[in-house]
Protein backbone atom coordinates (compact mmCIF):
# COMPACT_ATOMS: atom_id res chain seq x y z
CA UNK A 1 0.00 0.00 0.00
CA UNK A 2 1.42 3.24 -0.89
CA UNK A 3 2.15 6.25 1.83
CA UNK A 4 -0.29 8.29 0.56
CA UNK A 5 -3.14 5.53 0.50
CA UNK A 6 -1.89 4.41 4.46
CA UNK A 7 -2.25 8.20 5.48
CA UNK A 8 -5.82 8.40 3.91
CA UNK A 9 -6.97 5.33 5.48
CA UNK A 10 -5.64 6.49 8.82
CA UNK A 11 -7.40 9.38 8.68
CA UNK A 12 -10.54 8.00 7.83
CA UNK A 13 -10.59 5.43 10.90
CA UNK A 14 -9.00 7.65 13.42
CA UNK A 15 -10.00 11.29 12.24
CA UNK A 16 -13.32 11.14 10.44
CA UNK A 17 -13.45 15.35 10.50
CA UNK A 18 -10.16 15.42 9.07
CA UNK A 19 -10.47 13.20 6.56
CA UNK A 20 -14.18 14.77 5.34
CA UNK A 21 -11.97 17.99 5.53
CA UNK A 22 -9.28 16.32 3.33
CA UNK A 23 -12.17 15.44 0.65
CA UNK A 24 -13.31 19.02 1.01
CA UNK A 25 -9.67 19.82 -0.09
CA UNK A 26 -9.12 17.73 -2.68
CA UNK A 27 -13.04 18.64 -4.57
CA UNK A 28 -11.45 22.57 -4.64
CA UNK A 29 -8.49 21.43 -6.01
CA UNK A 30 -10.29 19.81 -9.06
CA UNK A 31 -12.54 22.30 -9.12
CA UNK A 32 -10.21 24.90 -9.34
CA UNK A 33 -7.86 23.09 -11.78
CA UNK A 34 -11.54 23.11 -14.08
CA UNK A 35 -12.11 26.62 -13.73
CA UNK A 36 -11.04 29.01 -16.83
CA UNK A 37 -6.92 29.49 -17.29
CA UNK A 38 -5.02 33.40 -16.46
CA UNK A 39 -3.18 35.11 -19.13
CA UNK A 40 0.18 33.69 -17.33
CA UNK A 41 -1.20 29.89 -17.40
CA UNK A 42 -2.59 30.20 -21.42
CA UNK A 43 0.91 32.11 -22.45
CA UNK A 44 3.11 29.04 -20.50
CA UNK A 45 0.57 26.41 -22.36
CA UNK A 46 1.24 28.21 -25.90
CA UNK A 47 4.74 27.71 -25.03
CA UNK A 48 4.98 23.86 -24.10
CA UNK A 49 4.38 24.01 -20.24
CA UNK A 50 1.95 21.97 -18.54
CA UNK A 51 -0.26 23.15 -15.38
CA UNK A 52 -0.51 19.69 -13.92
CA UNK A 53 -2.25 20.90 -10.44
CA UNK A 54 -3.57 23.53 -8.54
CA UNK A 55 -4.04 23.98 -4.96
CA UNK A 56 -7.23 26.23 -4.34
CA UNK A 57 -6.56 26.89 -0.94
CA UNK A 58 -3.28 28.90 -1.58
CA UNK A 59 -3.99 29.79 -5.09
CA UNK A 60 -0.25 27.32 -6.02
CA UNK A 61 -0.30 26.23 -9.26
CA UNK A 62 2.20 23.72 -10.74
CA UNK A 63 3.94 23.39 -13.91
CA UNK A 64 5.98 20.88 -15.51
CA UNK A 65 8.44 22.16 -18.49
CA UNK A 66 9.11 21.52 -21.84
CA UNK A 67 12.25 19.96 -20.06
CA UNK A 68 10.90 17.83 -18.44
CA UNK A 69 10.59 14.31 -19.34
CA UNK A 70 9.33 12.72 -16.98
CA UNK A 71 6.33 14.96 -16.29
CA UNK A 72 7.07 16.32 -12.74
CA UNK A 73 6.67 19.86 -12.19
CA UNK A 74 9.74 21.89 -11.73
CA UNK A 75 7.67 25.53 -11.68
CA UNK A 76 5.18 26.71 -9.14
CA UNK A 77 3.32 29.87 -9.22
CA UNK A 78 2.10 31.09 -5.82
CA UNK A 79 -0.26 33.73 -6.01
CA UNK A 80 -1.63 33.00 -2.83
CA UNK A 81 -0.88 33.60 1.20
CA UNK A 82 1.57 30.69 1.32
CA UNK A 83 1.50 26.77 2.03
CA UNK A 84 -1.48 24.88 4.05
CA UNK A 85 -1.37 21.38 5.68
CA UNK A 86 -3.41 18.62 4.76
CA UNK A 87 -5.56 19.87 7.33
CA UNK A 88 -6.16 23.19 5.81
CA UNK A 89 -3.72 25.47 8.39
CA UNK A 90 -1.41 28.08 6.99
CA UNK A 91 1.73 26.07 7.75
CA UNK A 92 4.03 28.63 6.00
CA UNK A 93 3.80 31.98 4.74
CA UNK A 94 5.90 33.97 2.36
CA UNK A 95 5.79 36.51 -0.63
CA UNK A 96 3.73 35.81 -3.88
CA UNK A 97 6.38 34.43 -6.54
CA UNK A 98 7.35 31.83 -8.87
CA UNK A 99 9.80 28.86 -7.83
CA UNK A 100 11.87 26.83 -10.85
CA UNK A 101 13.19 24.23 -8.93
CA UNK A 102 15.31 23.30 -12.51
CA UNK A 103 16.65 25.44 -15.67
CA UNK A 104 14.97 24.77 -19.00
CA UNK A 105 16.60 26.29 -21.54
CA UNK A 106 18.74 29.30 -21.57
CA UNK A 107 16.35 31.72 -19.80
CA UNK A 108 14.12 29.87 -17.06
CA UNK A 109 17.19 29.60 -14.79
CA UNK A 110 16.67 27.98 -11.24
CA UNK A 111 15.26 30.17 -8.68
CA UNK A 112 12.70 32.56 -7.00
CA UNK A 113 11.34 35.25 -9.21
CA UNK A 114 8.46 38.24 -8.35
CA UNK A 115 5.59 37.82 -10.42
CA UNK A 116 6.44 41.28 -12.50
CA UNK A 117 10.01 39.41 -12.79
CA UNK A 118 8.63 36.28 -14.28
CA UNK A 119 6.31 38.03 -16.60
CA UNK A 120 9.25 39.43 -17.96
CA UNK A 121 10.81 36.08 -18.19
CA UNK A 122 7.94 34.80 -20.20
CA UNK A 123 8.21 37.72 -22.77
CA UNK A 124 11.58 36.85 -23.43
CA UNK A 125 10.45 33.27 -23.72
CA UNK A 126 8.14 34.14 -25.88
CA UNK A 127 11.07 35.70 -28.36
CA UNK A 128 12.62 33.06 -28.10
CA UNK A 129 13.02 30.19 -30.97
CA UNK A 130 14.38 27.56 -28.87
CA UNK A 131 10.90 27.46 -26.55
CA UNK A 132 8.89 28.01 -29.31
CA UNK A 133 10.52 25.05 -31.25
CA UNK A 134 10.70 22.47 -27.84
CA UNK A 135 6.76 23.51 -28.35
CA UNK A 136 5.92 22.63 -31.56
CA UNK A 137 7.98 19.65 -31.90
CA UNK A 138 10.42 20.75 -34.70
CA UNK A 139 13.13 19.68 -32.92
CA UNK A 140 13.18 16.20 -34.34
CA UNK A 141 15.93 13.19 -33.23
CA UNK A 142 18.58 12.99 -35.84
CA UNK A 143 18.46 9.88 -37.36
CA UNK A 144 21.25 8.27 -39.56
CA UNK A 145 20.13 6.82 -43.11
CA UNK A 146 19.54 3.11 -42.30
CA UNK A 147 17.68 4.12 -38.94
CA UNK A 148 15.51 6.84 -41.71
CA UNK A 149 14.98 3.76 -43.62
CA UNK A 150 13.71 1.16 -40.79
CA UNK A 151 11.72 3.86 -39.21
CA UNK A 152 9.77 5.61 -42.50
CA UNK A 153 9.43 1.38 -43.59
CA UNK A 154 7.33 0.77 -40.32
CA UNK A 155 3.76 0.88 -39.94
CA UNK A 156 2.10 3.52 -37.07
CA UNK A 157 1.84 0.12 -34.77
CA UNK A 158 3.63 -2.75 -35.05
CA UNK A 159 5.04 -5.63 -33.73
CA UNK A 160 8.25 -6.40 -32.17
CA UNK A 161 8.56 -9.62 -34.67
CA UNK A 162 7.20 -7.37 -37.70
CA UNK A 163 9.24 -3.95 -36.93
CA UNK A 164 12.24 -6.79 -36.38
CA UNK A 165 11.46 -8.32 -39.94
CA UNK A 166 11.92 -4.74 -41.20
CA UNK A 167 14.58 -3.80 -39.22
CA UNK A 168 16.68 -6.48 -40.73
CA UNK A 169 15.72 -6.70 -44.83
CA UNK A 170 16.92 -3.20 -44.71
CA UNK A 171 20.21 -3.88 -43.55
CA UNK A 172 19.78 -3.35 -39.08
CA UNK A 173 21.04 -6.16 -37.32
CA UNK A 174 18.29 -7.72 -34.93
CA UNK A 175 20.67 -6.06 -31.65
CA UNK A 176 20.16 -2.74 -33.26
CA UNK A 177 16.69 -2.57 -34.10
CA UNK A 178 15.50 -3.67 -30.28
CA UNK A 179 17.56 -0.95 -28.89
CA UNK A 180 16.45 1.31 -31.89
CA UNK A 181 12.88 0.78 -30.63
CA UNK A 182 13.30 1.38 -27.05
CA UNK A 183 14.22 5.14 -28.07
CA UNK A 184 11.10 7.11 -26.12
CA UNK A 185 11.68 9.89 -28.24
CA UNK A 186 10.58 7.69 -31.82
CA UNK A 187 8.71 5.02 -30.06
CA UNK A 188 5.56 4.55 -27.42
CA UNK A 189 5.57 0.78 -26.18
CA UNK A 190 1.68 0.16 -26.17
CA UNK A 191 1.82 -3.39 -24.98
CA UNK A 192 4.23 -6.42 -24.31
CA UNK A 193 6.14 -6.88 -27.68
CA UNK A 194 4.08 -3.65 -29.68
CA UNK A 195 4.89 -0.47 -30.44
CA UNK A 196 3.73 2.62 -31.78
CA UNK A 197 5.38 5.48 -33.77
CA UNK A 198 5.86 9.07 -32.25
CA UNK A 199 6.48 11.26 -35.43
CA UNK A 200 5.23 11.08 -38.33
CA UNK A 201 8.13 12.91 -40.75
CA UNK A 202 6.19 13.35 -43.47
CA UNK A 203 3.17 15.35 -41.65
CA UNK A 204 6.14 17.83 -40.02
Amino acid sequence: METNDRFRQYLENQMPDEYRRLLKIEEANEVAMQLPKDEITLRLEALGFNRRAVTAMSDTHCFSTPCDKGGEYNLVIQKGAGIYSRSGELSIRYEQGVDVWKSCGRILKEGFYTLDEFTLLVEKMERSHWYREKKDKKRLPILSILQRKVYDGLPLIFGWSQGKEIATGSGMPARTAQRFFGNHSLFQKVSIGTYMKKILYDEV
